[in-house]
Parts: structure tokens; C-alpha cells; sequence
């Protein structure tokens, strides 16, 4: 059992008098009234702190609290040694802003919700796919120029023509695979972490990673950020696509090489680019994939609908609650941290 380091008992041996809560990234939603109430109808009277921008300079001044929220916020193993929580909620479907290893090696559980927003970030990314293969960027911007020639773009055929890849196939590749297979589209996909009978019985044809980059007419990254992963799409990779294929991102923004992505797009060999998340976020204004009639970047909103950010928020901190009483959910990402 985890005890907490400033003598409060862990609510998996007893429940102590106050739960204490704190949430580093309120204005990521405006308030934080929905996790307070999810907390509040579990434990009643509770410590709910909100932390605001302007308050986060030095994490290791917060406290010792049960658990810690975060949507943004990055939590190394410094803040865990300073605060010392038995939880941490990341209100996203990746982990990569919590050093994880840290985590579980103090014995601290970390929580996702990986089922959040499945069909909002399939939408979006079938959305920025078809308008980015009809070239509608390009015709959109020679309108608004005064221009109306159906030649000012070359759209690469009918989308149902085009082979979709996948770059990992998890619940939302599979949300967006299942749009595009609506049209009938051949479906590709690589995961290493599926074996290729699963990919097959839902319904894609599973093919090695190298091939799905040669492949595809669309390509769409949904791979977690991790040291293998960062800088995967690079010169090497977007050369052995084909020309006038499309690339879409929603999943992290380090997973390109952003220089190799401009190069690509300069020379031809890409026919656009959807991005709904960037290195850096929020850019630069002269980022050089800005205002470019080929790429469409989006304000990492992907996930976001209303009904994707009240599941967000109370899936979270449901979750939340369960790896305080030291139960498994699909939120959980280190159950071997309930044994430390």
C-alpha cells in the first residue's frame, strides 16, 4: 500500500478526513467544476485546489495532495517527489507529459481516458483528409484571390479510389478507418503493438512499416509520443511516398520532422497535409507550415466537441477516483504500480 509522505493514510487502507485534489490546469476548460463534483460524490467534504497559469511557476510549492489533475501540464519525477500524489490524472489519451517510469517506480498510479473522443478525432481526421485529396485549401484560396479556374488544382481521382494507411490502429485510427471504408476504400495499417490477426479482424490489411508509408494514398499518424516514435515521419519515410499522397496528424506533433515535411511538400512529393497538432503549440506566427494552400493545421481540436470535453472531464476523474481505492480501470495505464 502507498502511504503519503506527509502522514495522511492512503484512502486504500482507510479514508482519511480530507481528500486533498489539486488541479494544475483549470483554464484548459474554463472552470473545474465538473471534476470538483465527481470528487465531492465520492468523498464529500474535500480539498479542491485549482491551480492557475500564473501559479504554476514552481510545482514543488503546491503540497503534498492525493491526486493530481493535469491536462497540459508536464509532471517529472521532481514535482512527484515534492508533491507526492498517489494519482495522476492526464485528461488526454496519451501519457507522454508524465515520466511514467518515475511514477510507477513510487508506487503513483497514472490515469488516462482513452475512449473519450474516438469518433470526434475519426471525423476530424476523415474531414481533413477528403478536403485535403480534392484539394479544396487550393481552389478555397484562389477563389478568395480572384481566381476561377477548375485547373488552378489537381485532385488526385475519387477519395473511394484512395488506399487510407494507418500508422498505428488503435479506437480512433479504427473510428476514422470506418468513414473511409464507408466509401469504400481500401484500408492498410501498421501497429506494432497489434499482432497482424487482429489488425485483419478489424477489418485492415496489416502490412510492415515501410510499405504502409509506399502504400498509401492517405496516410494518418496515430501513434503514441516515445523516444522511438519522436521524428518517426522524417525525409527517409516521406520519400517513399507517393507523389501527391496526403499525410494527416492528430496524434502528436514531434512524431515529424517538421523540416523533412516542408522539404517534402516544396518538392512535390506530398499533395497536402493535415495537422491538428504542431511541435510547437501554440506555433510561431512564421512557422513555415503556416499559411500554405496545401497544409490545413488545426488548433489540436480533434478531440473537441462538447459532449468529448464533459466525457473528458468526468470519464478522468471517475477514473480517477477508482486508482484511489486501488481499482484496475480502462483509464489505468501502470496497474503494476498498485502492488509498490
Amino acid at each position: 500500500m502507498t502511504t503519503c509522505t506527509w502522514g495522511i493514510p492512503s484512502v486504500t487502507d482507510q479514508q482519511p478526513d480530507k481528500i486533498r485534489i489539486v488541479h494544475l490546469d483549470p483554464d484548459g476548460f474554463g472552470d473545474a467544476s465538473m471534476e470538483r463534483a465527481v470528487f465531492e460524490a465520492a468523498y464529500g467534504d474535500i480539498i479542491f485546489d485549482a491551480i492557475w497559469p500564473d501559479e504554476r511557476s514552481d510545482l514543488a510549492g503546491i503540497g503534498p495532495a492525493h491526486v493530481l489533475l493535469t491536462h497540459y501540464t508536464e509532471i517529472d519525477d521532481a514535482a512527484m517527489e515534492a508533491i507526492s500524489p498517489e494519482v495522476i490524472v492526464r485528461y488526454a489519451t496519451g501519457v507522454d507529459g508524465v515520466d511514467l517510469e518515475a511514477a510507477t517506480r513510487r508506487g503513483i498510479r497514472v490515469t488516462r481516458i482513452p475512449e473519450y473522443c474516438d469518433a470526434e478525432v475519426g471525423e476530424h481526421v476523415f474531414a481533413m483528409a477528403l478536403a485535403l485529396w480534392r484539394r479544396l485549401p487550393q481552389y478555397d484560396a484562389h477563389v478568395d484571390a480572384g481566381g476561377w479556374d477548375f485547373h488552378h488544382a489537381a485532385p488526385g481521382g475519387s477519395i473511394a479510389e484512395a488506399t487510407f494507411g494507418f500508422l498505428g490502429y488503435g479506437r480512433k485510427a479504427r473510428s476514422a478507418a470506418r468513414l473511409a471504408r464507408a466509401l469504400g476504400c481500401p484500408i492498410i495499417a501498421h501497429d506494432p503493438h497489434i499482432p497482424g490477426d487482429a489488425i485483419a479482424a478489424a477489418e485492415a490489411e496489416p502490412v510492415a512499416f515501410d510499405d504502409l508509408f509506399a502504400r498509401a494514398d492517405v496516410l494518418s499518424l496515430h501513434s503514441p509520443l516515445t523516444p522511438e516514435t519522436q521524428d518517426m515521419v522524417n525525409a527517409r519515410t516521406l520519400g517513399l511516398m507517393r507523389p501527391g499522397a496526403v499525410l494527416v496528424n492528430s496524434a502528436r506533433g514531434r512524431i515529424i520532422d517538421e523540416h523533412a515535411l516542408v522539404a517534402a511538400l516544396d518538392a512535390g512529393q506530398l499533395g497536402g497535409a493535415g495537422l491538428d497538432v504542431l511541435t510547437a503549440e501554440p506555433p510561431p506566427a512564421e512557422h513555415p507550415l503556416l499559411g500554405r494552400e496545401d497544409v490545413i493545421v488545426t488548433p489540436h481540436a480533434a478531440w473537441y466537441s462538447r459532449e468529448a470535453e464533459r466525457r473528458c472531464r468526468e470519464l478522468g476523474s471517475q477514473y480517477a477516483v477508482e486508482a484511489l481505492e486501488g481499482r484496475v480501470s480502462e483509464g489505468l495505464v501502470n496497474p503494476e504500480a498498485l502492488n509498490e
